[in-house]
């Protein structure tokens, strides 16, 4: 109650309260790309060196930062954090905004998957305003190198295991020939961080996906865009497949992941 008043009379403690915190938090994201030395931090955050070694004691007796020989780095406590955070991520919740806005801006569906094991699993679908739309609903569970959503999700493999997953897909229809185009098709992908593909099903479909990555530069979930090829003509492929790689990357961006990391 004491504090509170206090706070009443002089608004500056609020104040001073808030620029300590900043400057806290300033000096765990210097840190985040690598150890840094105390002094160097007092440099780069303009304040005197006894101001940034009281900044940093107090984070160190709280495990948010720790030493090194190299200089300080993260602490335990932030990388327990880190790990609890990713646990919790609800992948569905943080993209469904991002698929609406591309569902909107292209009027394709939208869709969302994650890995598991040897199949991917469809998690939302956001409807486009075409009248013909995918069947694909959330729940629905194809092998992994089926789709051009599941395969897009193995775009970090490597090409033994592009080649496992191919064959559990296609099992005794698996062919010389089609097994090259798969791998070409894979590689490429992975080049440009993205993936067009037709489905071998008879069924028309064309999609474009991108992958989304978390805050450990690892692939995640990735989303595609979907519908009758004659919806996706060939001269629309590069804007429509900039439009899915662009709500990929601010995915990835709402889930921690940095490019320049």
């Amino acid at each position: 109650m004491q504090k509170e008043a206090e706070r009443d009379v002089n608004p500056e403690l609020e104040v001073k309260g808030a620029q300590t915190l900043m400057r806290a938090l300033d000096i765990l994201d210097a840190v985040i790309d690598g150890p840094v030395r105390t002094t160097d931090l007092a440099r780069r955050l303009e304040v005197s060196k006894t101001t940034a070694h009281r900044l940093v004691q107090a984070l160190r007796s709280r495990n948010y930062l720790a030493v090194t020989p190299e200089g300080l780095a993260l602490g335990p406590k932030l990388l327990h954090l880190g790990r609890l955070a990713t646990e919790q991520i609800d992948y569905v919740r943080v993209a469904r905004p991002f698929m609406e806005a591309l569902s909107e801006e292209t009027g394709i569906c939208v869709f969302l998957a994650k890995r598991e094991g040897d199949w991917s699993r469809h998690l939302e679908r956001v409807t486009g305003s075409q009248r013909l739309r995918v069947a694909t609903a959330p729940g629905d569970r194809r092998p992994v190198a089926e789709t051009g959503l599941g395969k897009t999700l193995l775009l970090d493999e490597s090409e033994e295991e592009w080649e496992r997953l191919y064959r559990f897909a296609f099992g005794k229809t698996v062919t010389a020939e089609g097994l090259g185009r798969y791998l070409d098709q894979m590689r490429k992908a992975k080049a440009e961080g993205s993936l067009v593909h037709d489905s071998q099903l008879g069924d028309g479909v064309r999609s474009i996906a991108a992958p989304v990555r978390d805050s450990y530069g690892k692939i995640c979930v990735a989303i595609s865009i979907a519908s009758a090829a004659f919806y996706m003509a060939d001269e629309d492929i590069a804007k429509l497949r900039a439009a899915v790689v662009r709500t990929a990357d601010r995915i990835s961006e709402s889930l921690g992941y940095r490019k320049d990391s």
